[in-house]
C-alpha cells in the first residue's frame, strides 16, 4: 500500500467513527480528505462514494459544483477549501486519532484478497464497483 492508500483508509475509518457518533460535520471533512486521497491513489469509485456521502448530508457542499473530485482538484477555490480542511486534520493527526482509538490504519488480515479501494468501499457501505 502506498501513502495515498493509507491516508484514504485512515480518513475513511475516522469518517466511520464520526458517523457512529452522529457527528456529520467532522464526518464530511474526513470524507473530503478520504476522497482526495482516493483520487490521488487512482481509486475513482472510492472518491465518487465519498463525494456522494458528503452531498447526501450537505447538498449545498462545494462538491456540488464539480462532477468529480478529480475535477474539483483542478480548481483554485477547491484547493483553498482543501487547505482549510487539511488543517482540521492532517494525516499525522488522523493517524494519532486512530492510534488513540486502537484502530489499525492497515487492512485487516481477513481482507488479503481485497484491494485498499475494495476495503474502503466496504467501510463506506458500497458494493464492489469499478
Amino acid at each position: 500500500m502506498d501513502d495515498h492508500d493509507l491516508a484514504m483508509l485512515t480518513f475513511v475509518k475516522l469518517a466511520g467513527v464520526s458517523q457512529s457518533r452522529e457527528q456529520l460535520g467532522p464526518r464530511d471533512k474526513f470524507l473530503v480528505l478520504a476522497g482526495v486521497a482516493a483520487s490521488r491513489a487512482n481509486h475513482p469509485a472510492v472518491a465518487r462514494r465519498c463525494r456522494e456521502l458528503v452531498l447526501g448530508n450537505n447538498p449545498a457542499h462545494l462538491f456540488k459544483r464539480y462532477e468529480t473530485i478529480e475535477e474539483a482538484l483542478q480548481d483554485g477555490e477547491f484547493q483553498t477549501y482543501l487547505k482549510q480542511v487539511s488543517r482540521f486534520c492532517s494525516y499525522e493527526k488522523a493517524e494519532h486519532h486512530l492510534s488513540q482509538l486502537d484502530i489499525s490504519k492497515e487492512l485487516p488480515k481477513i481482507t488479503a484478497k481485497l484491494s485498499p479501494a475494495d476495503y474502503a468501499l466496504l467501510l463506506l457501505g458500497h458494493a464492489h464497483e469499478r
